[in-house]
């Protein structure tokens, strides 16, 4: 499978909604490594799938949800997401954000995430210092 190939699986997968554990094991190297703008980075998939299982949990709704510009170029590719979602403590917010991949075999090895966390609050917050 081309990275190409992997990249519109990995979206399909997304938009039918999978489980974050589903998502992971079939698109992550187990040492993938994953990074918040400029945070520290967390290692290995597990602290990848328990972040979004946090994220997830603190999340009552979701309002849309978009996926936009998609690049390719070798083993590299950019994904251009956005998100409005009202968190559980009552917090809406909106989000785009640019995923930056790296790919390995099929699978993810390195993870960047580029976005604008200056307008969130509560629990939003607090979750996106985790890393």
């Amino acid at each position: 499978m081309t990275t190409r190939e992997s990249v519109m699986a990995l979206l399909e997968l997304v938009k039918n909604r999978a489980s974050v554990e589903e998502v992971y094991d079939t698109f992550y190297h187990e040492d993938c490594i994953s990074q918040e703008n400029q945070l520290p980075p967390r290692k290995g998939r597990a602290l990848s799938i328990e972040r979004q299982n946090k994220v997830n949990a603190a999340l009552k709704e979701i309002h849309d949800f978009g996926i936009g510009a998609v690049l390719v170029d070798g083993d590299h590719s950019v994904i251009q997401w956005s998100f409005d979602a009202t968190t559980v403590d009552g917090f809406r917010g909106q989000l785009d954000e640019l995923a930056l991949h790296t790919w390995k075999d099929g699978k993810i090895i390195h993870e960047r995430f580029f976005y604008d966390s200056s307008s969130f609050e509560g629990i939003l917050k607090e979750l996106n210092q985790i890393h």
